[in-house]
């Protein structure tokens, strides 16, 4: 059946592309090509193809375009946590992206929960999509497994992207909390305590590996303070609170997940502490609201847009070559440096005491 019949078929009021191709004086192919991109048409040919849809009202229909190619122009993606700035950025970059190639985004939540995640994954496989961009609740995803020969290709973004059966992009996690951890270490602090949401988590522990790293630079080995707070922001916030109660409480505190962030922000406030003043604060996942609020907060962002984009080439390239070799990508952080690190107290009272004994 040609596109005109099956437009005709739905809505016998619809323009076709037959009507457009008479109106411009050209072959429904020409059309075609200018619509679909498959084919060159010189400027001239497009521009009155153009002016012929905008005339005759024409609208393509997609559906039965899709029909004909086996695909349907869609693109499943599924993030942890929708509240998350660092994943809602990631999604609305994805966004754009599908909408320039002509897709459409579905998007679910899997709410950091293997069991859900599963039972959504299933949604978008019944939805036929053509591929699937996934920031997984853990790094082992039972869900995929089991979907087995069903899988539309797949990338793997954030988590479990060193799975060797699919692409995967992340950002370089240790680098990135060597650089944040060197950064307080250069301020004077000796007592730095990273709060994580699971040490299971890969790139958690690639976050973990950087702070220790950092700390060995400067043969601090031995004084790594790991404060594991889980998904939840109370949680973190409790966890928190714990070390800040002690009596070598730590004098900054790196936040390597965006829950860890908001849950030390709570502790220090409920410990009638301040940042920078009595404690450091530095964030990993940089966002547009810590520039809100004073004091402005240092941050480790992670390069949203270029992960949004590389997940994406590397779906449009599978969905091309479905049988080439998986391909991992890992891209580099920045440090953005505000107001909630400086200098701690102590590093402060001994650079005065040299003067005041002088004096």
């Amino acid at each position: 059946m040609r596109q005109d019949d099956e437009n005709r078929f739905l809505d016998p009021q619809n323009p076709t592309m037959r009507d457009v191709a008479e109106r411009a004086g050209v072959a429904t192919a020409t059309v075609s090509n200018v619509l679909s991109g498959r084919r060159a048409v010189t400027p001239e040919l497009r521009a009155r193809v153009a002016a012929a849809i905008e005339a005759t009202g024409y609208r393509p229909n997609h559906l039965a375009a899709s029909l004909r190619r086996a695909r349907s122009q869609t693109v499943g993606v599924m993030v942890p946590d929708l509240t998350n700035p660092f994943f809602a950025a990631l999604v609305h970059r994805l966004e754009d992206l599908a909408a320039e190639d002509g897709y459409d985004i579905i998007l679910v939540g899997s709410h950091e929960d293997e069991a859900r995640e599963g039972a959504r994954l299933q949604t978008l496989l019944s939805r036929q999509v053509d591929g699937l961009i996934i920031a997984p609740a853990r790094d082992e995803i039972p869900a995929l497994r089991e979907s087995g020969s069903r899988l539309p290709p797949t990338v793997l973004m954030d988590r479990g992207a060193d799975n060797p059966r699919f692409d995967g992009v992340t950002a370089d996690n240790a680098e990135a909390a060597r650089q944040g951890c060197r950064h307080l270490i250069a301020l004077g602090h000796r007592d730095i305590a990273l709060v994580v949401t699971s040490p299971t988590l890969a790139n958690m522990r690639e976050r973990i590996a950087g702070y220790q790293a950092g700390l060995a630079t400067v043969g601090m080995e031995g004084r790594a303070r790991i404060i594991v707070g889980g998904f939840d922001v109370e949680t973190c916030r409790a966890a928190i609170e714990q070390a800040l109660l002690r009596a070598d409480r730590p004098s900054a505190i790196f936040a390597a997940n965006y829950v860890g962030t908001l849950g030390a922000m709570k502790a220090i406030r409920a410990m009638d502490l301040d940042f920078p003043g009595d404690i450091s604060l530095l964030a990993f996942d940089d966002s547009d609201w810590m520039t809100v609020l004073r004091p402005y907060l240092s941050a480790i962002a992670q390069p949203v847009a270029a992960m949004a984009d590389a997940a994406w080439r590397l779906l449009q390239a599978r969905l091309v070559a479905p049988l080439a070799a998986p391909r991992h990508l890992c891209l580099p952080c920045t440090l953005a440096v505000r107001e909630s690190t400086q200098r701690p107290l102590v590093a402060l009272q001994e650079e005065l005491r040299p003067v005041a004994a002088s004096s």
